[in-house]
């Protein structure tokens, strides 16, 4: 009788260490492992020259700033890809100051170029980057203009009212030279005070330099495809 029990209650440890051996937790089970796997690799890439809203956190001044002078502007405006979050706002760029033209005699207006070569999402993601600003978004406010390569230079506003005063002056002379007939000193007088604000106006006047407000609000286009990881 003892014998038939413990036969018995050694069958029973041994069912029970089978079973033991033959179970599998959830969280190690085929499906689910495989659907952790695939969202942990999922990746978004956004295309080349797309382009998205920004604001330029820093001031920025052709007077003041110099080459290599960092830049830093935050994403405004989400980007989707295949209606999908790539770029959320918040996300940061960070640049620099590629060249500085200052603004010469002759209405010579200053140039100002910048690239942005790195993004840092608000997980944390950093990727390189490579972008250029696209468009501002109040120009004639700001007194700029943009060309296709991203530099940004000072209008080219030539001061009428100095050179029509300098034509008025010129008129002036002419109507005391043709008023004052056979006065041998007035038509041998020449209009130098009317010439000289017309050259002063034209040749010696400094152009306008560029002037980027903290903040300015703008948009930037990717040079080249940016890829990032989701995981939101």
């Amino acid at each position: 009788m003892i014998k038939l029990r413990r036969a018995a209650v050694a069958m029973l440890v041994l069912s029970f260490a089978a079973m033991a051996q033959d179970y599998i937790p959830l969280s190690h089970r085929d499906i689910p492992m495989e659907i952790t796997s695939s969202a942990s690799h999922l990746t978004l890439t956004v295309p080349a020259e797309t382009e998205f809203k920004v604001q330029v956190l820093s001031g920025i001044h052709s007077q003041v700033n110099h080459v290599n002078d960092p830049v830093i502007a935050e994403v405004t405006k989400p980007v989707f890809v295949q209606g999908k979050l790539a770029l959320p706002p918040g996300s940061l760029l960070d640049g620099h100051i590629t060249m500085i033209r200052n603004a010469g005699h002759a209405h010579r207006s200053a140039v100002l170029g910048m690239r942005f070569d790195r993004i840092t999402l608000p997980d944390g993601q950093e990727k390189p980057v490579a972008a250029v600003l696209a468009a501002l978004e109040n120009p004639k406010m700001l007194d700029i203009h943009l060309d296709q390569e991203g530099h940004l230079t000072g209008n080219h506003i030539l001061p009428w009212k100095g050179l029509v005063g300098g034509f008025a002056t010129l008129g002036t002379f002419g109507a005391l030279k043709l008023a004052a007939v056979g006065s041998a000193s007035a038509s041998i007088a020449l209009p130098l005070s009317g010439a000289a604000i017309i050259s002063y106006e034209a040749l010696w006047r400094r152009g306008r330099e560029v002037n980027l407000p903290p903040d300015t609000q703008c948009r930037l286009r990717l040079n080249y495809p940016l890829t990032v990881h989701m995981p939101w």
